[in-house]
């Protein structure tokens, strides 16, 4: 009898360390760095990890993990004023204007077992002083995952209309949860390869509304614990409502295909193959063909540190009154870096793209440097400095007469929060785009828009409502 109050005994004590043990891992899923995520988000191989994703596929390390588990909804509201030297953004204009902003947020976050959803939508107005005028912003994010055992699929969505190209107020001075931003990405989303799948500008000129619209599909799929395969298809494109008819529409068709693989618990490996073809309006340069092979290596320390440096041979076919070829060279590194608080990221990318309604197709090199730091309890900055160079690839009928432009853009933004449902922020953007010849674009005609903006402004955004 006492033989089995003793073996009940120690049954008792192991089944409950068991459940200490479990209910310590589940309130603190981060205590092990190297240990795999939970078979509970169906991914039983190191190499589908979120803290170290497949090198070739979109999603990047996170050194902030996304931590919500919470099905909400949130609404936010956004008033700002600026004072702008350029408000047109015209060549060679230096007029100083008031534009006010008033632009709403709506997120919707939902979670299932094996499946997540997360919805953004950006809406409101510009008013601009001088002449009054009333501009929409309009900005549509989505992002769906589905997970298995062995993998899982993503689909994405960006669809945005815009006054000049964006909102002119960078990562951290918008509201929402970031889905439509395309700026920074501090703790967002990459592509496999440089500068593909994005409708980003790299620089605008005159106060031209833009459509645009990237959605990709990827999928991850696990091969084994150390190994994974990743396929990309994506497609992107940009229209300018120009009334002098001078920047140049184009659509842009993407598909990767690529292998990862750990060589150790902090570093991988891999390799991509990309077709990508850009077309525009027949007479302004018809279709470009390019071909991308790139090597990538990636180093990751969880939470603290994320490198990710690839570089290959692209070949580029043009149809310009017939065919014209020849190679260049794709590459991109990227740094993250969590010191204490702080989170810097630095970047830089070699790619042909679309050419941003100046060219029909340009060679182009980005560079990106973004710093993240709470200043107090209640204070936060967010600094942004952009640099691109862009080189026109063939000739066309439409577009600027310059060979090649550099955009530059350095914005700060100093965010204070007033409580839970309020934050007031204030913002100072520079911004210049220098072609290398005087070019005409809305009327007005030099080699340079250059324009200073301050902004001051308040932010609305009550606690999220729960979904059950």
């Amino acid at each position: 009898m006492l033989r089995m109050q003793t073996i009940r005994a120690a049954l008792l004590i192991f089944c409950a360390g068991i459940c200490a043990s479990a209910c310590a891992a589940q309130d603190n899923p981060q205590s092990s760095p190297g240990t795999p995520p939970a078979p509970a988000f169906g991914q039983n191989a190191p190499v589908l990890s979120p803290d170290n994703p497949p090198v070739t596929g979109l999603d990047q390390p996170s050194l902030d993990l996304r931590s919500a588990t919470r099905s909400f909804f949130a609404p936010a509201l956004q008033l700002s004023e600026s004072a702008d030297t350029n408000g047109g953004n015209q060549l060679g204009g230096s007029d100083l204007e008031s534009i006010t902003r008033v632009i709403g947020a709506l997120d919707l976050q939902k979670f299932w077992t094996k499946s997540d959803l997360f919805l953004e939508y950006l809406g409101g107005a510009a008013f601009y002083g001088n002449p009054y005028q009333v501009k929409q912003l309009q900005d549509v994010g989505i992002e769906g995952v589905t997970r298995w055992r062995t993998g899982q699929a993503t689909l994405r969505d960006s669809f945005s209309y815009l006054p000049d190209g964006s909102f002119q107020i960078g990562y951290g001075g918008l509201p929402g949860l970031g889905l439509t931003n395309t700026g920074m990405g501090i703790a967002g989303q990459g592509t496999a390869l440089p500068g593909s799948l994005t409708n980003e500008q790299f620089g605008s000129v005159g106060d031209i509304p833009r459509l645009a619209n990237t959605a990709i599909v990827d999928a991850v799929q696990a091969i084994s614990p150390v190994s994974a395969i990743t396929v990309v298809a994506g497609y992107s494109n940009a229209h300018f409502y120009d009334p002098t008819h001078t920047l140049i529409n184009s659509d842009q068709v993407v598909a990767e295909g690529g292998y990862s693989h750990l060589i150790s618990r902090h570093d991988q490996i891999g390799a991509i193959y990309a077709f990508q073809l850009f077309q525009f309006p027949q007479n302004t340069g018809g279709e470009v063909f390019v071909h991308v092979f790139n090597l990538r290596w990636s180093h990751t320390l969880t939470g603290r540190l994320s490198l990710i440096a690839g570089a290959g041979p692209q070949y580029i076919d043009l149809q310009e009154g017939g065919n014209a070829s020849y190679w260049s060279l794709s590459a991109r590194v990227q740094l993250h870096y969590k010191m204490g608080r702080s989170s810097v990221i630095a970047s830089y990318e070699k790619f042909t793209s679309a050419g941003s309604g100046f060219f029909a197709g340009a060679n182009t090199q980005a560079a990106r440097l973004g710093y993240i730091r709470p200043l107090a309890r209640t204070w936060q900055f967010f600094g942004d400095l952009n640099y691109s160079h862009n080189t026109k690839i063939q000739q066309s009928f439409l577009g600027v007469n310059a060979n090649h432009y550099d955009g530059v853009a350095v914005e700060g933004i100093l965010r204070k929060h007033l409580g839970r449902t309020y934050d007031f922020f204030t913002i100072y953007r520079f911004g210049d785009v220098s072609f290398n010849a005087p070019v005409c674009i809305t009327g007005s005609c030099g080699r340079s828009a250059q324009r200073q903006t301050g902004t001051i402004g308040v932010e609305w955004h009550p606690r999220p409502m729960r979904i059950e």
